[in-house]
């Protein structure tokens, strides 16, 4: 050991987040700012002196000898993070982050940790996993009812203009009912480690999905115009928007033979691929798109065509690119996605 009694600089107790200065032969936290008294509601006197083990909420069930290997590898001069939940002087219970990293006092390896406070996310993450799950149980399993009840009434109808009626809310019910499967490439999205982002050929990618929906739609006159190999940064964000855009030209369109054709290019001067999906329905309307927009509150009232384009924006700005929606000529939509560039060497190779 260097110095008897280590301590941190005056400095940093005006900062926000918790640092903290760990013996990593006895795990003693040797110091800690102000923002560290205040988070965990012992004094510095009190905390010096204790460890991890001394404040981690017991229901977690973290080991004490997990949490002096991490601190002892941070001491080897390998960074270390984890999450943690703390039980603080009052027994209120708190999530943190923390991260260890090396550090060196008066000639003498100390361990530095950076602690902040993500009880506010945690709790969210809790809620939205509830809700997911209430969703996808509760949400296709009452629609499939509705739908079930809707055809029994439609068959059991003579009239025109119910039977009009009927059909619109079996629509409605079969397109809520498809939710489940959005959330489903939503969570692939945001969920860490979930898809590996990669140099990906849009070509293939698009010569894939286009291959995979001749098979499910007959009827669809689905062409690719793919004259060469472009490489972007992606994972897979890119499938699921393309897949959302085909299926919102097929299942919107208003012709006896839907149209759609898949086209990939080059941006150089913006460094990035462009994936177009071109299609002979009715415009996308304009509130459609509007609500897409961060600055554009959608209206209670509407009900829109579903949240295709949601996840669509969801993917692409997920890996930096870009959503755009143009007119077709001499009819229909314009889709186009646009995203960075890979890297290639001279032969080809990453």
């Amino acid at each position: 050991m260097g110095s008897e009694n280590p301590r941190l600089t005056s400095v940093l107790d005006s900062l926000t987040i918790g640092v903290t200065l760990h013996d990593p032969e006895t795990d003693y936290l040797l110091d800690a700012n102000d923002r560290v008294e205040q988070l965990f509601g012992y004094s510095k006197e009190e905390l010096r002196r204790m460890t991890f083990e001394d404040f981690t909420a017991v229901s977690v069930g973290v080991d004490k000898d997990e949490i002096r290997h991490q601190i002892r590898t941070a001491a080897g001069g390998e960074p270390r993070s984890f999450e943690l939940q703390i039980e603080r002087e009052n027994g209120e219970f708190r999530w943190v982050t923390v991260h260890l990293s090396r550090t060196t006092i008066d000639e003498s390896v100390y361990v530095i940790g950076q602690i902040t406070d993500i009880t506010e996310y945690r709790v969210r993450e809790q809620l939205l996993h509830l809700l997911n799950r209430v969703i996808r149980h509760n949400l296709r399993n009452d629609m499939n009812l509705l739908v079930g009840y809707a055809d029994r009434v439609k068959t059991a109808i003579e009239n025109d203009q119910l039977e009009e009626e009927i059909e619109t809310i079996s629509d409605i019910a079969t397109e809520v009912g498809t939710l489940s499967d959005s959330l489903d490439q939503i969570e692939n999205i945001v969920k860490p480690g979930a898809t590996q982002r990669e140099p990906t050929n849009l070509r293939s990618v698009v010569q894939t999905r286009a291959a995979k929906f001749r098979r499910d739609y007959s009827e669809v006159d689905l062409t690719v115009d793919a004259p060469s190999d472009v490489w972007v940064i992606a994972d897979n964000g890119l499938q699921y928007a393309i897949d959302n855009a085909i299926e919102n030209a097929i299942e919107h369109t208003d012709q006896e033979v839907p149209e759609v054709t898949l086209m990939i290019g080059n941006d150089p001067e913006n460094n990035q691929g462009v994936v177009q999906i071109a299609d002979n329905g009715p415009p996308i309307p304009d509130i459609e798109v509007d609500v897409l927009d961060d600055e554009t509150k959608a209206s209670s009232t509407y009900h829109g065509s579903g949240v295709g384009l949601w996840v669509m924006k969801w993917c692409v700005d997920s890996l930096g690119g870009a959503l755009s929606f143009k007119e077709n000529e001499p009819r229909g939509n314009l889709v186009q996605i646009s995203l960075p560039t890979a890297s290639l060497s001279a032969d080809g190779t990453q």
